[in-house]
């Protein structure tokens, strides 16, 4: 036999064994090593984190918006109750200046000083009473005490066991008049010293609160003196607290908290909570909640606190020197807080749980034809690969070394078998076959071996050819390998390429998300600039009408004030016309007078006549006497009648002469009488003009006055509402900033994605490079493309 060269296969690498376990062979990811979940949790744990940062911020900011508000509205009701006190204050000092100018002027009428107590009660609404008393002796100097003072009837007052007074008569039957200088006797006004202490020091004092009737009230008193700052007594008005506290009954924010006002001692004046407490005075003590901040409240004028969960502002009335003070609980910030804290974070959670799920839903149909078919090929072999503790990543990346260390495995496999091969084929050389079979086995097994090499060096595209020899079976056994590691090599490429693509296109759609967060941040620091400027020009507005609030409040002041004045001029005209009706009067009685004159000449004309007459009679009669019998008697008879008659009628004469002279005066009396009576009249009649003027002076004050008061109520609400939008826009301002956190944070996320996608696709890349490391049949690389064209596109139709 011939002797032929034998080709020697190559040495076989010796590998240990693969540990395949069968677990995990459902299509079902452990939650616990699954990518979704665990970006899920980092997600959500992030945005719950973020979202409870933001509440306490948020919950900050409230409880500073809360403070101011606060603040605001209790200076607001400090302000209206001042703004209630003033016109007090001011008509104390009207009457004051009013009494002062009449003793000025010397009147001593006590019903003058009446009128001006009465007039003035009615120029305001708060005052009880008004009364003015005099010290010893000074206003009215016939009485040593003098107290004119004028009560207003209460609606709900008992005042049975009071001294009232005088009613005045309708329409002022509300009023009541008395002299408390002789309702009381003295007793309880001058002679105990009531008011010397304010006349002795010159100072206004409110009163501490006291209870009349059933209700509370305080005295304001203010003293007056003369040029030579001598006491002339004092002014004083008695208001009604209880009608004032009504005003502080209101809530201080959406029905939670309430006002309270305290006196100076700490007496309730104003408790909503519970109204019996402030009707009988009771201290601060009876309240445990205020008695705890008494000490912080009342060293200050004005002020926050917090104590026991509850906001406690207060302030000082300047008037009064009485202390406002507003609570409110802290959970009624802290309760809108929660729940806005948990619907926001229930919704971004939602939101988030949305896209993460949808995004981890897109990943897992591109990776699970993957990891299927790696399931599939382990399962052929007899096992599955252990992924119980890994995420999808991973589990790819196992199989595909899983899939590697196989082939090797085949690989040595084929070694083993050719290896035995040729020691057979060397057993058949020993056992001196024939040299054609020996050299027919040779050619068979060095094109096996060169399958085997040609396999080894990746090209899957040979293929042994089959016999039937005995290298026939390992022939079909090597092609039934190859053909099956072919196959596989097509599926982990064509699902190589699509995780490839995948990956690029959740690159590209990672990219557009960061791009339009980045927009959407853009947008955001636009509308929270725009907003800053509408809660400057909020800020701006709300200092303008302040502004033109204040010059309304003088404007009012100054109305009030020439009001008075106005009302001042009208009592002067009143009484101006009183004299003047006067003097008509007398200036009519004067006329019947000067009448009566010339009646009484004309009598003494007629007298003066019958006198003359009876002259000549007693001369006639002394004539016929003389020529009488007994001549001696009658002589002395006619002469003396002869002389009685002479100085009768020289009387007569003289008589007749002064009533001449009495006659012209009097007609002159009567025509310069005539004279003033017209000039009267005139005055009369330029005095009503001069009064309808007045009155109309006053009409067009009443006017401004209501005027005034409308605009400056239009300018408060004015500043109301543009304080609210101010808070507004401050609140719009701190959302939009921390929508702009939540926007980088979505960046964020985003930027952590497409770092994610860029790794899948690198690990996609390097398994491509590895898998090209084969050739295969063009048949199965064209199945390949047309797999990984159709998944493409069905991948993106889902995706759009």
């Amino acid at each position: 036999m011939a002797t032929t060269t034998k080709k020697q296969p190559k040495p076989i690498k010796s590998k240990p064994p693969v540990n395949i376990a069968i677990k995990n062979q459902g299509r079902g990811f452990s939650p616990r090593a699954s990518l979704g979940a665990r970006l899920s949790i980092s997600v959500i744990m992030s945005a719950v984190v973020g979202l409870g940062a933001l509440a306490i911020f948020y919950y900050q900011g409230q409880v500073s918006s809360t403070k101011r508000v606060i603040e605001e509205k209790l200076n607001a009701k400090a302000n209206e109750i001042e703004s209630k006190l003033s016109p007090i204050k001011q008509t104390v000092a009207d009457l004051a200046a009013s009494t002062r100018l009449l003793s000025a002027l010397g009147v001593k009428d006590p019903n003058t000083y009446k009128t001006i107590v009465f007039e003035h009660i009615k120029t305001t609404d708060l005052a009880l009473a008004v009364g003015v008393a005099q010290a010893p002796f000074r206003l009215v100097p016939a009485r040593k005490l003098f107290f004119p003072y004028v009560y207003k009837q209460q609606k709900d007052a008992d005042v049975s066991s009071q001294k009232l007074g005088q009613q005045l008569p309708a329409p002022n039957d509300d009023y009541y008049y008395s002299d408390l200088a002789d309702l009381y006797g003295g007793n309880s006004i001058t002679q105990q010293g009531a008011y010397t202490e304010q006349l002795a020091a010159k100072k206004t004092v409110w009163i501490e609160p006291y209870v009349f009737s059933n209700f509370t009230m305080t005295t304001y008193v203010l003293p007056f003196y003369d040029a030579q700052d001598q006491p002339l007594g004092v002014a004083i008005v008695d208001l009604n607290v209880t009608t004032l506290a009504e005003r502080v009954s209101d809530k201080v924010l959406d029905e939670v908290g309430y006002y309270a006002i305290l006196s100076e001692k700490g007496n309730l004046l104003a408790y909503p909570p519970n109204v019996a407490l402030a009707k009988d005075l009771k201290s601060y003590k009876t309240i445990p909640e205020i008695g705890a901040v008494w000490e912080q409240i009342i060293k200050g004028q004005s002020g926050l606190v917090e104590s026991q969960g509850n906001f406690w502002a207060y302030r000082r009335i300047p008037s009064t020197n009485w202390l406002i003070i507003a609570t409110v609980p802290q959970s009624g910030i802290l309760g809108p807080v929660a729940w806005s804290t948990l619907i926001a974070t229930l919704l971004v959670g939602g939101l988030l749980l949305v896209v993460v799920g949808w995004f981890i839903a897109a990943l897992n149909r591109r990776l699970k034809p993957i990891l299927d078919e790696c399931n599939k090929l382990a399962e052929a072999k007899g096992g599955a690969i252990e992924t119980s503790n890994k995420d999808e990543i991973e589990r790819l990346s196992a199989s595909f070394f899983n899939l590697i260390d196989q082939i090797a495995e085949n690989e040595e496999k084929i070694r083993e078998e050719v290896a035995r091969t040729v020691q057979a084929k060397e057993r058949l050389n020993q056992a001196q076959e024939s040299e054609q079979e020996a050299e027919f086995l040779e050619t068979e097994v060095g094109g096996l071996l060169d399958v085997v090499s040609a396999m080894e060096d990746g090209d899957l595209t040979v293929q042994a050819e089959v016999s039937d020899r005995a290298t026939g079976l390992v022939a079909d056994t090597l092609n039934r390998l190859r053909e099956q590691l072919a196959e596989i090599i097509a599926r982990v490429l064509g699902t190589a390429q699509q995780v490839v693509k995948g990956a690029e296109g959740l690159e590209e759609l990672a990219r557009t998300v960061a791009l339009n967060t980045v927009d959407q941040a853009q947008s955001v620091a636009e509308g929270q600039a725009l907003t800053e400027q509408v809660a400057l020009s909020a800020k701006n507005s709300v200092a303008q009408v302040n502004i033109a609030n204040q010059s309304l409040l003088a404007v009012q002041q100054t109305v009030a004030q020439g009001q008075v004045a106005i009302n001042t001029l009208t009592e002067g005209i009143t009484v101006l016309q009183k004299g003047t009706a006067q003097i008509v009067q007398r200036m009519k009685t004067l006329g019947e007078f000067v009448g009566l004159a010339e009646q009484f000449v004309q009598d003494q004309g007629q007298i003066a006549s019958l006198t003359q007459v009876l002259a000549i009679n007693a001369t006639l009669v002394a004539a016929r006497a003389a020529e009488q019998r007994d001549p001696k008697q009658f002589i002395g008879v006619a002469r003396e009648f002869e002389a009685i008659a002479g100085q009768v009628n020289t009387l007569a004469t003289q008589t007749n002469e002064g009533l001449g002279v009495l006659q012209q005066r009097t007609a002159q009396i009567q025509s310069v009488v005539s004279a003033i009576d017209a000039e009267v009249q005139n005055l009369g009649g330029l005095v009503a003009g001069f009064n309808s003027g007045v009155e109309q002076s006053q009409n067009s004050f009443y006017s401004i006055q209501s005027v005034t008061e409308e605009v400056v109520e239009v300018g408060r609400g004015v500043n109301e509402s543009s304080l609210e939008i101010a808070t507004a826009a401050d609140s719009t301002a701190k959302y939009m900033s921390e929508i702009a956190i939540l926007a980088e944070q979505t960046a964020d996320l985003t930027r952590n994605a497409r770092q994610q996608a860029e790794q899948m696709g690198t690990l996609a890349q390097r398994l491509l490079a590895g898998i090209q490391f084969f050739r295969l049949p063009a048949s199965l690389v064209a199945e390949a493309d047309n797999v990984t064209t159709v998944d493409v596109s069905t991948n993106g139709a889902v995706s759009n």
